[in-house]
């Protein structure tokens, strides 16, 4: 199957770095796969860092329209089967640019997902204000009139998110027990900006710290967007305890000294970290309004945090620091979930399903297995 892979927005996010894995799964398991990335954007140089063998084309253009035009003769000259894209925005850009010829597997954000608990809310829409989301709406409604679009992640059986794929020395790298010598570190992923959530989980931290003064905290992110909580850690005399490391680190399992990670960052970012902290053992605290918090299970993969439970989580999370056996056992509760509820082969597997039945072929089957390779 010949397989087109979209994603035009500049940005290097986790969920273009999630579709540049994908495809390079569904490549290596026998599709026909390229990605389509903007001219001269972070996400078109990461690709061509991270993943060199994949097939690369770039869509130019100020505005929607000469980018539309630009992805329709990408799509005239590799005549995919079907189209694979992590927005609201480029499924419109693909609708109009495969037309009635093949179809389209939109991945659902995390954003966006409505959990079955019913307790968590969706996110309200990213920067561009209401007039901008109800434009898309529009769009999207013209879109799907033209061309059929099939959601991927809206719901718990078919969730757009998975454990992230890492190489197997890092995979063994995690396997190994962690010394009851070191100091402990707890990993903290906090969103694009400071907020009450992550400002909560400094405060709960530094409390922490009162009980346990070996604590390090690692700050996960770009050091420039973390400005914000680096000051407030100060504040609460954290700086010598914080250190910063990129979110690469989290994500290809090079924390190996951590013991416990937090993670108030929302969107795809918050479960890619989350499901990469369970897959390294690590007890997870998510908040229990997050999209995402029915990762975790309270008391037996990690904790689910609230205004109102603040100090129970410390303590608990003092108990684990303090109980080697406890933390490993949460820890590898943590990782069977992971590896059994969203691993990375069946993600793949889902994915070349639903692109195949997007093409028209409703008998599809996946038997090949993706090299976990980054590239």
């Amino acid at each position: 199957m010949r397989v087109l892979v979209v994603a035009s927005t500049p940005e290097w996010t986790p969920g273009a770095r999630l579709l540049a894995q994908l495809a390079a799964g569904l490549a290596a398991g026998g599709d026909v796969v390229a990605m389509v990335t903007a001219l001269g954007s972070a996400t078109e140089r990461a690709v061509e860092q991270g993943w060199p063998r994949l097939s690369l084309r770039s869509v130019s253009g100020a505005g929607g329209l000469r980018r539309a035009w630009s992805l329709r003769g990408i799509v005239n000259a590799l005549r995919p089967d079907a189209l694979l894209v992590g927005s609201e925005g480029d499924a419109v850009l693909a609708a109009f640019a495969i037309g009635t010829r093949g179809g389209i597997v939109r991945r659902v954000t995390a954003d966006e997902y409505v959990p079955r608990t019913g307790t968590a809310a969706v996110r309200s829409p990213a920067a561009g204000g209401a007039a901008k989301s109800a434009t898309l709406r529009w769009r999207t409604r013209l879109a799907r009139a033209r061309t059929p679009i099939t959601p991927w992640g809206d719901t718990h059986l078919a969730l757009g998110w998975p454990s992230p794929p890492v190489a197997d020395t890092a995979a063994h790298a995690t396997a190994i027990h962690r010394l009851p010598v070191t100091a402990p570190a707890v990993v903290l992923v906090p969103g694009a900006s400071h907020d009450e959530a992550t400002a909560a989980a400094l405060r709960a931290l530094a409390h922490l710290r009162t009980r346990r003064p070996d604590l390090r905290v690692l700050l996960v992110g770009a050091p420039a967007a973390l400005q914000g909580t680096r000051v407030h850690a100060a504040s609460l005399d954290l700086a010598a305890a914080v250190e910063v490391v990129p979110v690469e680190a989290l994500l290809q399992h090079e924390l190996g000294h951590a013991r416990a990670a937090w993670i108030t960052a929302p969107g795809d970012l918050g479960a890619l970290a989350t499901l990469a902290a369970m897959q390294q053992r690590l007890p997870t605290v998510v908040a229990v309004d997050a999209p995402f918090a029915e990762l975790v299970t309270p008391g037996a993969t990690g904790l689910h945090v609230s205004a109102d439970n603040t100090v129970v989580v410390v303590a608990e999370l003092a108990r684990l620091l303090a109980d080697v056996n406890a933390q490993r056992a949460v820890g590898h509760a943590a990782a069977a979930r992971a590896a059994r509820e969203f691993g990375w082969e069946a993600f793949v597997d889902d994915a070349a399903l639903l692109l195949a039945r997007a093409a028209g072929d409703s008998g599809a089957r996946r038997t090949r297995r993706p090299s976990l390779t980054p590239a």
